[in-house]
């Protein structure tokens, strides 16, 4: 009965680390909440537009994956959304909040 909410605290903490490094490395970002949250936002839209996708593509009718290869392929698209979500999640935030100059 917990094990969603451990899913859920889980995955927030892997995403604010891989937010926290990807806006660290940006050279015109700036690490403070408002863009880890955005970009945990972004990963976590990212995250589950990217499994459903997934599955639908890949798992049989029943929405399993039977291979080894098809689970390694799933994680591997999930690092990849989580990470290109949260980033274009960034990106927008930033325009889109930006004081007017």
């Amino acid at each position: 009965m917990l094990l969603p909410l451990f899913g859920l605290a889980f995955g927030v903490v892997i995403s604010s680390v891989l937010g926290a490094a990807v806006i660290a490395v940006h050279p015109q970002w700036k690490l403070n909440s408002t863009n880890i949250t955005l970009f945990v936002v972004g990963s976590f839209t990212a995250a589950v537009c990217s499994s459903l996708v997934y599955t639908w593509i890949f798992a049989d009718e029943n929405r399993r994956l039977h291979s080894a290869a098809a689970v390694l392929g799933y994680l591997a698209t999930l690092l990849v959304a989580v990470l290109l979500g949260g980033t274009l999640a960034v990106f927008i935030g930033r325009k889109l909040f930006r004081p007017s100059e």
